[in-house]
């Protein structure tokens, strides 16, 4: 841009924006921004503002980058050139980004074709000079802005100061009106509700709401086994707080709540040495994350100024950590949702010290704890001795107190819908945590078939652990590698408890889930390294990256898709990320250097696909070799069948690989159309389908045709039903769940191979779900192994 008047007609546009006094603070800065590139000649211009509560700079608007990033990319102020700016409070002025050391790569803006960056601060416009963020101008081409462009966006952004200024003035306002209206709401509300209150016995009371019968409820198994009990309805601790209470001693307060601030972090020191030989160190990290929040500078401090503000240290613990956790509640983040939670079990903690609420909660009967959530340090405050089981209506497998109940092997289901409007305290409940089912007030036929399930489950354990861990093979000695699905640490403890042989599948996505950002080279070699050290010489198989459709990251920010299961996702994210991809590579290769390890690229579609994740292999190879560090240079490939497209391609991409393993779970969704996470078609996902069948009974002749292994990782492979059928296909390598394992190598060991080759060639010619279901059910019953498959299934 040269000319003069050029530039005081960008100025001249920001004012008129500006003083248009739109309603819509989002389309007004899209305008500027759109000015301010076209101004400046620049493909892309965005804004990004300082939120001081996150502590974080978040990009509000942009021309040029991918708008569905906008309000989702956020980074610290000593991260990325963005927070370069803020911290040196001067333009920052970069000809090449990607090469700067502060370059942060950000996958969902679509900026790594942009070179150039130009970033101003904007400052606030009330004497103080405060930082409100920074404007940015990008451009695809290398370019060496000049001192009067630097000027001009200078400009713009104290153009852009006064728009913000502007609209948190009008915000103000509107917020007072709104408090007015909202205060008068709550009145005639109150007035309302008064009239529903019941009077008894001359006090008053609210009607309680009535609850509604389920009988049976369904969710997803955190930790297996079975339990029978009362019903304990455990609540939210802090609930019980009066938010108001004053103090009369300030001081007195603040040393009360410093005297409790130690004990719960010498409570958390006992704590995190009592559970160092039932947890993996990734999982004690627990027990650091809640350290580290007692000892933070700014929420003891928050605490501190509350109290000293005339409230009681129940009250300002309650306020300050209600405060933090509804304002990460309320963001569509999941990293920060699950630090909502870790900032509650503090606050249980404290308060619990404040208290002087020492002694732990114990139970008279067989008790199932039921909650919406389950924190830490409730789960450790409730006595063992009679806790048969754990129900929660939200939370995940991977969740706290999840990894906490598999620890101590206590039966536990959670995600259980409507399981707190469905159960009321002492209602006599049936948890499988086998099935994630939880049955309300049963009736005797269930409760005595639930006893004898229970009985047999626990004597097929013994039975287990006294047959130790002797191969698994057909009876007349056809051999049948069993190995475990894992996803963390925890789960490799589970599965050899339980005979697992190696590890078929380590879901890799699921240890980056609990990182704040994609853990580096180092971290993910320290992570393999410690996993790999657990299995001894025993062999596992590394899937790359399936992230996508369910499973991102809280950190990677992605555009919404219709239908995300056929959309960006595993191997095409990798794919499209190859710095990010090769950092997962190396680590594994290095990994491989000490152990029996095979990499896995999951979801190929086409013989491009992996043809180009071998080369990123390849050249991951090539560096390590260049840079003398040890590592795996013939390490074994393989790939995930699991759609379509892979098993017709299966003759050309065995020629590429050196083993298969066929991923039922996809394959079957994508056979079939049913998506395995829609209740509305769950019963059309039918993994004795006949076409899975046959796609399976394919990929099997091809990988055997090419003299290549070829092993089966999905959940079908934990069905004892298909075992005998899979095991006569010609799979001699099945990878499942470890609680699985026994009844699998069970019914593998009740039989010879001639006769699970017989029912896999009888099964193969028949035409219905139906047709296959019945006949198997009549052989395992003539084998003597229908109670195994009633007893799992």
């Amino acid at each position: 841009m040269s000319a003069n008047k050029d530039r005081l007609a960008l100025i001249e546009l920001l004012s008129s924006i500006g003083g248009e006094h739109s309603e819509d603070l989002r389309e007004t800065l899209d305008r500027v921004a759109l000015a301010i590139a076209t101004g400046m000649e620049a493909e892309v211009c965005s804004l990004y503002l300082f939120d001081p509560q996150r502590e974080r700079i978040v990009l509000r608007a942009t021309v040029g980058l991918d708008r569905e990033s906008v309000g989702k990319v956020s980074m610290r102020l000593n991260e990325g050139l963005v927070g370069l700016v803020l911290e040196k409070d001067e333009p920052v002025c970069v000809p090449d980004a990607i090469s700067h050391p502060r370059y942060k790569y950000f996958p969902e803006t679509g900026e790594e074709r942009f070179h150039t960056f130009l970033g101003v601060p904007v400052h606030d416009h009330d004497g103080r000079k405060k930082p409100l963020g920074v404007l940015v101008a990008q451009t695809l081409e290398r370019r060496k802005f000049n001192k009067s462009e630097i000027r001009l966006l200078s400009t713009a952004a104290n153009q852009v100061a006064q728009i913000l200024s502007h609209f948190r003035l009008r915000e103000s306002l509107a917020t007072k009106e709104k408090e007015r209206l909202e205060y008068r709401r709550r009145m005639i509300e109150a007035n309302r509700q008064l009239k529903d209150y019941e009077k008894v016995g001359g006090k008053t009371r609210h009607a309680p709401p009535a609850k509604i019968r389920r009988p049976r409820l369904a969710g997803l198994s955190a930790a297996p086994g079975f339990a029978q009990g009362s019903a304990h309805i455990v609540g939210a601790f802090l609930s019980s707080v009066d938010r108001n209470q004053k103090c009369r001693d300030p001081k007195a307060e603040v040393k009360r709540f410093e005297d409790a601030l130690a004990r719960s972090l010498a409570e958390l020191a006992t704590l995190r040495v009592r559970m160092e030989p039932l947890m993996p160190e990734s999982d004690l990290q627990i027990f650091d994350g809640h350290r580290m929040i007692l000892e933070d500078e700014e929420f003891v401090g928050r605490i501190r100024d509350t109290i000293a503000d005339g409230y009681a240290a129940e009250s300002a613990l309650f306020r300050v950590v209600e405060e933090l956790s509804t304002s990460m509640l309320a963001v569509a983040d999941n990293y920060l949702r699950e630090r909502a939670t870790d900032f509650r079990d503090v606050g249980h903690r404290v308060l619990r010290h404040l208290r002087q609420e020492e002694k732990r909660a114990s139970f008279a009967k067989p008790t199932i704890i039921v909650a919406e959530e389950l924190t830490l340090s409730q789960l450790m405050l409730a006595s063992h001795d009679k806790l048969a089981g754990i129900a929660l209506q939200s939370g995940g497998v991977t969740s706290h107190a999840a990894i906490l109940a598999r620890a101590f092997e206590i039966p536990t289901v959670v995600g259980v819908e409507h399981l707190m409007e469905s159960v009321v305290e002492g209602d006599q409940l049936v948890l499988d945590g086998n099935s994630g089912v939880v049955y309300v007030n049963p009736g005797a036929e269930i409760e005595r078939d639930y006893v004898s399930l229970s009985k047999r489950y626990e004597a097929f354990k013994r039975e287990l652990i006294e047959e130790g861990n002797a191969p698994t093979a057909t009876r007349d000695g056809h051999r049948v590698m069993m190995l475990a699905n894992i996803a963390l640490p925890a789960d490799i403890q589970l599965a050899l408890r339980y005979g697992a042989e190696g590890v078929g599948l380590l879901r890799s996505e699921f240890s980056f889930l609990t990182y704040e950002d994609f853990p580096d080279e180092t971290q993910q070699l320290a992570l393999y390294g410690k996993m790999l050290d657990m299995l001894g010489k025993r062999p596992i198989t590394i899937r790359t990256l399936d992230i996508g459709a369910d499973k991102y990251p809280a950190y990677m920010r992605v555009p919404r898709e219709d239908n995300p299961f056929l959309g960006w996702r595993s191997i095409r994210i990798s794919l499209e990320m190859p710095g990010l991809f090769k950092v997962q590579l190396r680590a594994i290769l290095r990994a491989a250097a000490t152990h029996n390890v095979r990499i896995m690229f999951p979801m190929i579609s086409s013989l491009e696909e992996l043809r180009r994740a071998k080369e990123l292999l390849a050249e991951s190879q090539a560096e390590l070799f260049k840079e003398g560090l040890e590592h795996n240079p013939n390490i074994e490939v393989g790939i995930m069948v699991e759609v379509p497209s892979a098993v017709w391609l299966a003759p050309r991409l065995a020629r590429e690989v050196d083993f298969f393993s066929i991923g039922t779970n996809d394959l079957i969704q994508y056979l079939l159309a049913a998506d395995r996470n829609n209740r509305k078609v769950a019963h059309l996902y039918e993994a004795l389908h006949p076409a899975v069948i046959s796609a399976i009974a394919e990929v099997v002749n091809v990988a055997r045709a090419a003299d290549k292994e070829v092993c089966l990782c999905g959940e079908m492979a934990s069905d004892p039903l298909a075992t005998l059928l899979l095991v006569g296909m010609g799979l001699d390598e099945l990878s499942l769940s470890p609680l699985f394992i026994p009844v699998v190598r069970k019914v593998i060991r009740e039989v010879d191979y001639q006769t699970a080759r017989l029912i896999a060639r009888e099964t193969l010619q028949m035409a219905s779900v139906q047709e296959i279901k019945g006949y198997l059910v009549e052989r395992y019953r003539d084998l003597g192994l229908i109670n195994l498959v009633e007893m799992y299934r």
